[in-house]
């Protein structure tokens, strides 16, 4: 049920749109929800849950992704290809594990694990180990209170308004009033990220090993590049367009080039008296046409004068001089399929401003698959004290452990 508690939570927020106005702490909020669920895990072969993990990092690399998602100017963007690997390796490699296993997955503790090599018992954690994580801790804590110390002196101008820098952090974390200007301050954003870090260490509890392994990785199918689709359906309805404006220019200009000498040729012939049969309006057209193609027409009009009738490259330099320019054409065919290019959809998801829709999913169920995936290449080492065979006294031991899974 993990898996579904975390789905859960994050789409109760994202219904809620209660990020919707600000990504950091929704990247933060899918951090620490992912932080959670893997604490109601173990590793596969000893039980051992996770008792410290990087959150910040996980956070940040989060942000990034989320920011870059959205700089991407309406472009297609895959934000789970930009976190994977690199949002679960910055939670894994700062994690550690608990000095307890999981009691849901060996019951009886440490004496139920496989044994380490060489022993035929593990009888618990290493204290030394344990002693040492304990001392890291406090030295990181202390190094980021110092700095954060020095933050609480920091003041910053903004818009003619001198604000102290921790004070301000303080509101925002708060979600009082403070305006975006103040917000987006380089040193405000610098110091929300040294008080989540000191606010996570704070948390850490003594461990006794960490990941010592990076993510399997796999490629990611190249998306579409949206411009690009549009840029070519815009060529090819252009080319279109202007091919159809040119077949219909030139049909015109034809029509009104031929128009004067048809009229010419119905003048004369009205008036003669050695043609009984009149030939139509149409194949006297015809016969202009065939003339001007050097071709024999089909109807004879003996002892008519007939008009001069331009020769085919005549004719064609007429059209030639009467026809627009490619530019005028051109901005014809714009004018023609505005409106008509297509509407290509984004390949993309970027929270927190989606509503809830089956969209939602684009993003949440395959976070959630990415996250199985990373688990099982995990591993790393963990001190224990093992009992080896009498007369052996109890000694320190190196556990190694690969693959984490979540229970339910």
């Amino acid at each position: 049920m993990s898996w579904t508690i975390y789905k859960i939570n994050v789409l109760n927020n994202l219904i809620s749109q209660a990020f919707s106005t600000d990504m950091d702490k929704f990247a933060e909020f899918v951090a620490n929800e992912y932080d959670s669920c893997i604490k109601r895990g173990g590793d596969m072969l000893y039980g051992v849950p996770v008792m410290n993990g990087n959150v910040t990092g996980m956070a940040s690399e989060i942000k990034r992704a989320l920011k870059k998602g959205i700089d991407s100017d309406g472009e297609n963007y895959n934000i789970l290809q930009e976190i994977y690997p690199s949002a679960f390796d910055a939670y894994w490699l700062g994690a550690e594990m608990a000095p307890i296993p999981n009691p849901l997955l060996k019951p009886l503790g440490w004496q139920m694990t496989p044994p380490a090599p060489g022993a035929i018992m593990n009888i618990g954690p290493n204290p030394i180990s344990m002693a040492a994580s304990v001392a890291i801790h406090k030295a990181l804590k202390e190094a980021i209170q110092a700095l954060i110390d020095e933050l609480k002196k920091e003041t910053i101008e903004v818009g003619g308004i001198i604000v102290n820098v921790y004070e301000t952090i303080i509101k925002i974390l708060k979600r009082e009033a403070v305006s975006d200007e103040i917000k987006k301050h380089p040193a405000i954003k610098a110091g929300k990220e040294l008080i989540s870090q000191y606010n996570e260490i704070k948390k850490k509890k003594p461990s006794i090993g960490s990941q010592i392994k990076k993510a399997i990785k796999f490629p990611f199918p190249e998306l579409p590049k949206k411009k690009e689709l549009i840029e070519k359906a815009k060529k090819q309805l252009l080319d279109k367009a202007v091919d159809e404006i040119t077949k219909t220019l030139i049909a015109a200009i034809e029509e009104q080039l031929l128009q004067p000498i048809i009229q010419q040729l119905e003048m004369i012939i009205s008036v003669a008296n050695q043609i009984p049969k009149k030939p139509t309006k149409a194949e006297l057209k015809k016969f202009v046409k065939d003339t001007i193609d050097g071709l024999i027409p089909d109807i004879q009009l003996p002892d008519i004068s007939i008009p001069h009738i331009p020769t085919k490259e005549e004719f064609k330099k007429m059209i030639n001089d009467k026809i627009p320019t490619k530019e005028e054409i051109l901005a014809m065919a714009l004018d023609a399929i505005n409106g008509l290019i297509p509407n290509i959809p984004n390949i993309w998801f970027i929270p927190p401003t989606i509503l809830f829709t089956e969209p939602t999913n684009i993003f949440l169920n395959p976070f959630v698959n990415l996250a199985k995936f990373h688990l099982m290449g995990t591993s790393g080492t963990m001190m224990v004290i093992a009992q080896y065979p009498p007369p052996a006294p109890p000694a320190p031991a190196i556990l190694n452990w690969s693959g984490y899974t979540i229970i339910g």
